[in-house]
């Protein structure tokens, strides 16, 4: 009886203290568990993965973007964002995306310490608003290259022969290279499409180059493209004129080349008409008495004088007239760029290049981008996107343009290999994964857990939402990318009331 109650009482016993270390177990369960939820709350990325972010004010101060003056990029938490360095600029902006009132105008309205070249082919609406300003405020000489005479007396046309470049050369006592064969790079582009033909292309290009070499040397009054289309649309004994001119002339290489083309002529008259029919074709908007004629047809102005003086030189076409005026805009840049380059002065220039990629390749472009940077000469190009400048542009140059800009801005972006490469300029991060799991049964258990990975700092998703109001900014000095809003010329005082509004011209309210 007594052995009965003692076992019952050791069962009670080891019930009790199995429910009590049961309990003591489940309290320490709960307490881990509600430590655990407490740091899978409180968790952080460890950055083990990437620690990439975006430009804080901190950054932006310390690489010199808050300057007084510059060019102005747009804003970043109220404050203005001006690049002071001497680098080529490159900006991305679809059609309708503001890039003029938001980036050409603001600049036009401040910029008084270099002299510009302003590329205006949609109407001449930057010389409207802003030529008077650039001339009575900031004290500017302005100079306008208007061929088709738009706004009559108000833009004067002035006459610039960009085949001066090789006359410039003959008179300095030095010898043309490859200078004759760059023009006539710029007058016969490489095809957008690829063909068959590109041996027309080659022949037209020495012949073009050959011509225009005797040109400078012996007929330098008569150096023109104008006088160049009437050599491409000669014949018979006109023609044949010239060539023994050419053949006789004392100078060994153009001799050589005239005789090689005057065989061809008179022994493969399908081929030679070929060659001349690609250099008439290119010439065609060079027509004498046609505007670009006209306007090439004298020299009256000097790019030197921008090394000694701020000058602001507008070039001007009717939007209309871009197709056939892109020859005559890239062959003026072309001569600028050079003559600029050679001329010693205290003065830089800024190109404001707008509507580049609609442009025929400029030769002197890579070397003012690799080369001339220390003669005062910057560029600033401005496409549509990426996939223009390729277009036009031999993709090996146009990610050269990407490398060496200095600072890269791009806005309403939709191209995918761009949004790809923006994604990884960005950098990637750490964050963090939170998972819970949930099991049924006879014992329903749950689980949560928490893991790393990495993404890009902006995500496709994240650029394509900037919208038409914000736009990413490379800074080649930077690790980071700066997201800042876009800033029109009307938002800031006192640019408001310096210039005029291009929205004002086309409803023919401006004065």
């Amino acid at each position: 009886m007594r052995g009965g109650r003692f076992g019952t009482g050791m069962n009670f016993f080891m019930s009790v203290h199995r429910q009590t270390l049961e309990a003591d177990h489940a309290a320490r369960a709960r307490e881990r568990a509600r430590a655990m939820e407490d740091a899978m709350r409180r968790a952080t990325p460890s950055d083990a993965l990437g620690h990439g972010r975006l430009a804080t004010l901190r950054d932006v101060d310390a690489s010199g973007l808050f300057g007084d003056d510059g060019i102005f990029l747009g804003g970043l938490h109220g404050r203005l964002l001006q690049f002071t360095g001497d680098g080529p600029l490159l900006t991305y902006a679809r059609t309708g995306s503001g890039k003029g009132r938001d980036l050409i105008l603001p600049n036009l309205s401040h910029l008084r310490d270099r002299s510009l070249i302003v590329c205006d082919p949609k109407d001449g609406e930057n010389a409207f608003v802003s030529a008077a300003h650039r001339r009575d405020t900031l004290g500017h000489k302005v100079v306008f290259l208007n061929p088709y005479g738009i706004n009559g007396a108000g833009f004067p046309n002035t006459k610039i022969n960009p085949f001066h470049l090789l006359v410039d050369i003959v008179r300095s006592g030095a010898r043309i290279d490859s200078e004759a064969s760059e023009i006539a790079h710029i007058l016969i582009p490489r095809p957008i499409k690829a063909s068959g033909e590109e041996w027309v292309r080659s022949g037209a290009l020495r012949l073009t180059a050959t011509v225009l070499e005797y040109l400078a040397i012996f007929d330098p009054e008569h150096c023109t493209p104008a006088r160049l289309w009437s050599f491409a649309n000669s014949s018979g004994f006109d023609l044949g004129a010239q060539f023994a001119m050419m053949e006789t002339c004392g100078v060994a290489s153009i001799e050589g080349r005239a005789a090689s083309f005057n065989l061809v002529r008179s022994d493969a008259p399908k081929q030679w008409e070929a060659y001349k029919s690609a250099l008439a074709d290119a010439l065609a908007p060079f027509a004498p008495d046609g505007a670009l004629a006209l306007s090439t047809s004298g020299h009256e102005f000097s790019f030197a004088t921008l090394k000694h003086e701020p000058v602001t030189v507008f070039l001007i076409l009717p939007s209309e007239k871009l197709d056939v005026g892109a020859p005559w805009i890239s062959l003026t840049v072309n001569y600028a760029i050079e003559a600029i380059a050679k001329e010693r002065g205290p003065v830089r220039t800024t190109f404001i290049l707008d509507e580049f990629a609609q442009l025929p390749p400029i030769n002197a472009v890579p070397k003012a981008t690799r080369l001339y940077r220390s003669k005062g000469i910057q560029l600033w190009f401005f496409a549509q996107g990426r996939f223009s400048l390729r277009e036009r542009w031999p993709e090996v140059l146009a990610k050269e343009f990407e490398d060496q800009a200095a600072i890269v801005t791009m806005r309403s972006i939709s191209e995918p290999d761009l949004i790809r490469d923006i994604e990884l300029w960005s950098g990637n991060k750490t964050i963090l994964n939170r998972g819970v799991s949930h099991n049924g049964g006879t014992v329903e258990t749950a689980a949560a857990n928490l893991g790393e990975s990495k993404r890009s700092v902006l995500q496709a998703e994240d650029i394509i939402g900037l919208g038409s109001g914000r736009q990413i900014i490379k800074v080649a000095t930077m690790p980071h990318l700066i997201v800042s809003d876009c800033v029109p010329f009307f938002a800031v005082d006192p640019w408001t009331n310096q210039i005029g509004d291009v929205r004002a011209l086309h409803r023919g309210e401006f004065e």
